[in-house]
């Protein structure tokens, strides 16, 4: 039988429907962005305190702090990862047991923080020194990150590989299956925008209704509209995370949720 690489409906579907199987699950970005700017601030803060606020210790303030929340941030998406795995193969998926999975990934979840704040940093210094220019590069290069380790996660799961051939791996799969990734990520990006705007106005409706003084409306408006955009964000985090599990599985020819067309022996990356 011919092979087809599946529609993003269908792999926006699939990832949807394994993750409403999954929604205590959510809990993890929670966790993840809690961790993240609480581990920020306190290897952040006592930096600066101790090394003063010149140019350097700013730099190394800042490096710091990024490769803590890097490392928290990547660890709660990794455990996603497990727990979109589990579900796939079977499994119930727990908070405690993806995460004991993931932190048993800490060596190299660890050297990949490194690696990201580094790159984050040099991106950075290229925007705040070249100008209009620097800018331009700063948003090509983040980009041209951003689309070389979309994979990288699930590639730190279950890889082992360092965090430079754990990009080369991402690529290489990108590369591979780029229309099947596409498709899946525009269904996907495009969904959760419409969302996040709608509760972006909701809340932007609210806070205009405050300005106008009408408190009792504008209030609990604002308020559920502020909520409902954090609870997308979340849920989008966390779906998000369970497509990318279903891709990188559905290259590296592992079962995954049917997605309505014959992939044995179609995806093989090497």
């Amino acid at each position: 039988m011919a092979t087809k690489n599946p529609t993003g409906r269908a792999i926006l579907k699939a990832s949807l429907d394994l993750f409403r199987q999954d929604p205590q699950m959510i809990w993890l970005p929670v966790m993840a962005t809690v961790a993240a700017a609480i581990s920020y601030a306190v290897v952040t803060l006592p930096l600066l305190v101790a090394l003063g606020h010149t140019g350097i210790a700013l730099l190394l303030a800042l490096a710091g702090g990024s490769i803590v929340a890097t490392v928290a941030t990547v660890v709660f998406n990794v455990a996603l990862v497990f727990a979109a795995t589990d579900r796939i193969e079977g499994r119930t998926p727990t908070i405690g047991g993806s995460l004991a999975e993931a932190w048993g990934r800490r060596g190299v979840i660890f050297e990949w923080a490194l690696l990201a704040a580094v790159v984050g940093m040099a991106i950075r210094a290229l925007e705040n020194r070249l100008g209009i220019l620097g800018r331009v590069l700063g948003f090509a290069g983040g980009l041209a990150w951003v689309v070389a380790t979309y994979l990288v996660i699930p590639v730190l799961a279950f890889e082992d590989v360092g965090p430079f051939e754990a990009v080369k791996r991402s690529s290489s799969i990108l590369k591979a299956r780029f229309g099947t990734v596409v498709r899946g990520g525009l269904r996907f990006g495009v969904l959760f925008l419409g969302l996040n705007l709608a509760a972006i106005v909701v809340t932007a409706f609210g806070v205009f209704l405050i300005a106008q003084h009408v408190y009792p409306v504008g209030v609990p408006v604002a308020v559920l509209g502020f909520l409902a955009l954090i609870a997308v964000v979340m849920y989008m985090q966390a779906a998000g995370m369970y497509m990318r599990t279903i891709l990188y599985r559905f290259a590296t020819e592992q079962p995954i949720p049917d997605l309505g067309v014959d992939v044995a022996g179609a995806f093989r990356v090497r």
